[in-house]
C-alpha cells in the first residue's frame, strides 16, 4: 500500500478538498435501483429464484425463493452493492449466487467512466453512517433514494477511486480471512468440548502416552469412562453468592474514590475468559457490605443472562447477581471446571425462574451433577481447550487491529486528506 499526503486546497460546500476532486450530488455518479414489491403469495421455501430481503443482507444468503414472473433488471449478482433501507442501513456486497431484489433493499451500481463499484461500496458505507447518526434514536429509521441522490459528495477521479478501493478491499479481504478462522476455531472448540466432557482424552500408559478410553460404566448421567466419578459442584468447589445489599448500587458512599474492582453481570458477559477490569470500584465502606473473592475465582451470572462465566485474574468483589466458585485443588482443576460450567450454560438457563427477571439460586448450582475425570485428565482437557481460546484471543486482537486500520483509512482516504500514489 502506497500513500502520499497532499494539502487540500479547494473549498467546497463539503470541506476543503483536493483541487482535482469533483463536488456534486451523489445521484450524478451512481445508479440507484430499489427492489420490487414481489407478491408474498408467490414466496417459496422449496424453489424459485432466491429473494433478497433486509434480513438476508448480513448473512449473505436467502432461504426464500420467488416462483412468479419478474423483470430481469431486479436480478442481483455476487459482488453487487446493496443497502438495507430500514433499521441499521447495512451496506454489503452480495455474497451468494444470483437473486432477486426485494422492496426496501437498494442496489447501487457504478456509472461507467464516472465511478468504480468497489469505491462505491466503501464510500456509500461512509455516508450512510453519517445519515444514520443524524437520525434520532427515538425515530424509526427509514432511508429513501432521495436521501442518497441529493447528498452532496466529493468524488476523486476514477483512477484514484480504483486505487482507494483496492487498498480498502485488501483490508476487507484480511478481515474475511480472520473471520473464517475465528468461525472455524469456535466450531472446533465447540465440538471438542462436547467430546472431551463425555469421552475425555483417555489414560496414560507407562510411557506417558495417552490411550483413548475403551471401557465405560453406567451412571445417573449415562455411560461414562471407567475411572470417572459423578459429583456435585459443591463437593469439588466452594460455591458462594456475591454480597451487596445497598441500594442504589451507584451510591457515592460506596463507590466514590473506590479502588476495589466490583464486577457485575454485564462485565462477565463482555469478556471471553479472564476478567481483570470492572465497570465500578468499591471503597472501604463498599467492601464492608460486599465480599472480595480471591484471584482465580470463577464468576457465574445467576440473573438476567444466566450462565455467563469468567475467571478473575485479580481479587474482586461482586453483587448478589453473581456467584463465586473456586475448585478444591486436590480434586478438581479450576480451569477445567470453568470450561465444564461454560459448557452447561444452556442447562443453567433452563433451570431459571421468571419473576421480575430470569434467575437461578444456589439450590440449582450446588447440587449440579457432572462426570469428573481424574485430575491429570482434567488438566489435559483444560490444556487443549485453553490452547484454542488462546488462538481465539490472538485472532480477536488481529480482527480489532484491522477493523481499526480500516476505519482510519476510510476517514483519511475518502475525503482526500490522504492521497494514494497512482501507478504509472
Amino acid at each position: 500500500m502506497s500513500l502520499v499526503g497532499k494539502h487540500r486546497d479547494k473549498v467546497t460546500a463539503v470541506d476543503c478538498v483536493p483541487d482535482d476532486w469533483r463536488c456534486e450530488q451523489l445521484g450524478g455518479f451512481v445508479t440507484l435501483l430499489t427492489g420490487a414489491p414481489f407478491k408474498s403469495e408467490l414466496f417459496s421455501t422449496n424453489g424459485g429464484v432466491p429473494l433478497i430481503r433486509i434480513r438476508d443482507l448480513l448473512r449473505g444468503f436467502s432461504e426464500t425463493g420467488y416462483v412468479g414472473d419478474y423483470d430481469d433488471r431486479y436480478l442481483v449478482n455476487a459482488g453487487d452493492v446493496l443497502v438495507g433501507m430500514d433499521g441499521e442501513f447495512h451496506v454489503v456486497r452480495w455474497k451468494s449466487s444470483q437473486a432477486l431484489l426485494n422492496q426496501r433493499v437498494l442496489k447501487i451500481s457504478e456509472k461507467p467512466g464516472h465511478s468504480d463499484e468497489g469505491f462505491l461500496f466503501f464510500f456509500v458505507a461512509s455516508v450512510i453512517g453519517k445519515i444514520q447518526d443524524g437520525i434520532s434514536a427515538t425515530t424509526v429509521k427509514h432511508l429513501s433514494t432521495k436521501d442518497l441522490q441529493n447528498l452532496t459528495a466529493v468524488i476523486p477521479p476514477l483512477p484514484e477511486q480504483q486505487k482507494i478501493a483496492a487498498i480498502l478491499t485488501a483490508v476487507d479481504d484480511k478481515l474475511d480471512v480472520i473471520a473464517r478462522q475465528i468461525e472455524a476455531t469456535q466450531a472446533l472448540k465447540q465440538g471438542m468440548m462436547q467430546t472431551l466432557f463425555s469421552l475425555g482424552v483417555g489414560t496414560q500408559d507407562a510411557n506417558g502416552s495417552w490411550i483413548p478410553h475403551t471401557e465405560f460404566k453406567e451412571s445417573e448421567l449415562g455411560d461414562i469412562p471407567v475411572g470417572w466419578e459423578v459429583c456435585t459442584l459443591e463437593s469439588v468447589a466452594t460455591v458462594e453468592r456475591g454480597k451487596f445489599s445497598a441500594r442504589p448500587r451507584n451510591d457515592p458512599k460506596y463507590f466514590e474514590n473506590g479502588d476495589i474492582p466490583f464486577v457485575q453481570t454485564g462485565d462477565i458477559a463482555s469478556v471471553p475468559r479472564y476478567i481483570e477490569n470492572a465497570s465500578q470500584f468499591l471503597n472501604a465502606d463498599g467492601l464492608a457490605v460486599s465480599k472480595r473473592f480471591p484471584a482465580g475465582t470463577i464468576f457465574i451470572t445467576i440473573a438476567a443472562n444466566i450462565g455467563d462465566v469468567a475467571i478473575a485474574k485479580i481479587p474482586m468483589a461482586c453483587p448478589d447477581s453473581l456467584v463465586g466458585i473456586k475448585a478444591h485443588s486436590d480434586a478438581c482443576d479450576n480451569t477445567w471446571l470453568y470450561y465444564q460450567l461454560a459448557n452447561n450454560k444452556d442447562y443453567f438457563d433452563s433451570q431459571s425462574t421468571q419473576n421480575a427477571q430470569k434467575n437461578i439460586n444456589l439450590q440449582v448450582l450446588k447440587p449440579f451433577l457432572f462426570p469428573l475425570p481424574t485430575l491429570k485428565e482434567q488438566q489435559r482437557i483444560a490444556g487443549a481447550l485453553t490452547a484454542l481460546d488462546d488462538k481465539l484471543e490472538v485472532l480477536g486482537s488481529r480482527q480489532i487491529h484491522y477493523q481499526t486500520l480500516k476505519r482510519g483509512l476510510m476517514q483519511k482516504l475518502l475525503v482526500g486528506e490522504w492521497r494514494v500514489k497512482l501507478d504509472n
